[in-house]
């Protein structure tokens, strides 16, 4: 019945209600619980089509990015219409090609905002402009997503925001969201600062503490001596990059009982907060685990993704086929406020999405009892939030992150093209992101030689030299990552030609630069 009436509800109307629901938690709670989770669905895309409708008009890049491809924008007057005529943008065919003003509603760039950035593959970093007022609407997001994860709501916080610092954007939006929710200290990605400052304001405290996954790995790991992690109420959230759930239990285990490991997953081209890892998402990423035919359903391949619920009244989200068979997924930023808007984006991740219903229905297939294993975690299934699902593997396009920075194919060619040598005895090269016995994330480059040539310990430093150095000067993201943390830097791994390693490739029209082994 609901879902029906809100076909036929103007957006304005809908947004009004948004509005009524999110400036209430207990409120958004038990709409997100109680409700059809179908009605949420139809909200998304009622709002992707108005949002559409409306970027035409007022936002000069689009228009002429949409006129390019000779659309009527008229004739775009349903959802299954703007699914299949519209074309997907991205940061090439996009954002590159058009101004920071002429992507900006009216034109021209807002008088209150900010403006964050992100690594690109050639060391020059893409600006992101974002206006004062879509930043409240991120507010009431993330507020939710602490009280419902960490019970924000019924417990005194101290943040400890260490994401870099400076202009990337999760610990400037980080920063700016919970000072309004808890006590922030902003410590960037400096160890000792975090210890400092757990130890000055006592073990009595809740804290929570924020940054990428290696960062974390080392704060645990490596100062252990300075401090008791057992004696302080310590949570944790996460992002930027996957983490396996060894690497969860392991962090779990070294911090007091009961304490919390959260991942959350968000970009610099859409923001922050895209989607958040539930408890109900820990759970099925474990069970999709343990059971290899559901997994092999879901998927159809052996790699296991992140798992993350997402509000879609926020992100109208479409799954997609890419062009090498691999999924990935349009995002249309559905507020209002958004002063540069996304339509139809591609950030070229791989993973799929799941309506909330969809999924459970094949996790039933497989584990009729779920519902009775995720009660005895002591969790409560009235609780559960009726929201659809992403499922993350990471980049499709041949990227690899490492604490929060993006390392790319490319950057591996060209230090090893800029070397005579090297470029005389390289045949082809593989990234690999790996967590090795310890948990501890390494950065792998496996390099083949040419058939004349073998392996020195002389020429595998010359590789290490060359790659580390070129990434310290073209990526910005990089070396702020390696300065404070010296395990990413890249391990090179020599072989000679045609070894298991690469010969898998020899029928592959294109070489393959990434190497799975998570």
């Amino acid at each position: 019945m609901l879902k029906t009436i809100t076909k036929f509800t103007p957006v304005k109307v809908l947004e009004k209600f948004e509005d009524f629901l999110l400036a209430d938690y207990s409120r958004t709670k038990k709409f997100i619980t109680k409700s059809n989770p179908e009605v949420l669905e139809e909200i998304s895309k009622k709002k992707a089509l108005a949002i559409f409708k409306r970027t035409i008009n007022d936002t000069p890049a689009y228009a002429s990015f949409i006129n390019r491809k000779r659309i009527n924008p008229r004739k775009i007057n349903s959802i299954n219409k703007f699914n299949q005529l519209i074309p997907a943008t991205d940061k090439n065919n996009y954002i590159k090609k058009y101004s920071f003003e002429k992507r900006c509603r009216e034109g021209h760039l807002p008088r209150l905002g900010n403006v964050d950035e992100s690594g690109g593959t050639s060391g020059v970093a893409t600006n992101w402009v974002h206006s004062f007022s879509e930043e409240t609407h991120l507010f009431k997001a993330i507020q939710f997503e602490f009280n419902y994860v960490f019970e924000g709501d019924k417990k005194d916080f101290m943040v400890i925001s260490a994401w870099s610092t400076g202009p990337w954007a999760t610990g400037i939006k980080f920063c700016e969201a919970m000072e309004r929710l808890s006590l922030v200290k902003n410590t960037a990605t400096d160890p000792e600062d975090v210890v400092k400052t757990l130890k000055m304001f006592g073990n009595k405290r809740n804290y929570l503490i924020s940054g990428y996954p290696p960062f974390v790995k080392n704060l645990i790991d490596n100062y252990d001596k300075k401090i008791k992690w057992k004696d302080y109420k310590i949570d944790l959230i996460t992002g930027g990059e996957g983490v396996t759930l060894e690497w969860v239990h392991y962090i779990k285990n070294k911090l007091k009982k009961g304490a919390k490991v959260v991942s959350s997953y968000g970009a610099s081209d859409i923001d922050i907060g895209v989607g958040f890892e539930t408890p109900l998402c820990f759970f099925i990423r474990e069970l999709i685990a343990k059971n290899p035919q559901l997994k092999q359903e879901l998927f159809g391949h052996e790699d296991l993704p992140m798992v993350f619920q997402y509000n879609p009244t926020m992100h109208y989200i479409k799954e997609v086929d890419a062009k090498d068979g691999k999924k990935e997924f349009e995002i249309t930023v559905l507020d209002k406020y958004a002063i540069s808007p996304k339509i139809k984006y591609n950030l070229h991740d791989e993973g799929r999405k799941f309506s909330f219903n969809e999924l459970l229905a094949i996790i039933k297939k497989h584990e009729p009892k779920y519902l009775q294993k995720f009660s005895k975690k002591k969790e409560n299934i009235d609780n559960i939030l009726k929201l659809p699902f992403l499922c993350i593997f990471g980049r499709s396009d041949g990227t690899l992150s490492f604490d929060g920075a993006n390392v790319f194919p490319d950057q591996i060619e060209d230090a090893i093209l800029t070397d005579k040598e090297l470029e005389k005895k390289t045949s082809r090269f593989k990234m690999e992101r790996k967590h090795n016995k310890n948990h501890n994330v390494e950065f792998h480059v496996h390099v083949e030689l040419k058939k004349q040539y073998k392996q020195t310990p002389k020429l595998k430093n010359k590789y290490v030299n060359k790659i580390l150095t070129h990434l310290l000067e073209v990526n910005p993201d990089f070396k702020e990552s390696v300065t404070k943390n010296k395990t990413l830097k890249p391990v090179v791994n020599l072989y000679h030609y045609d070894q298991k390693i690469f010969k898998r490739d020899d029928s592959k029209v294109k070489n393959i630069y990434i190497l799975k082994s998570e």
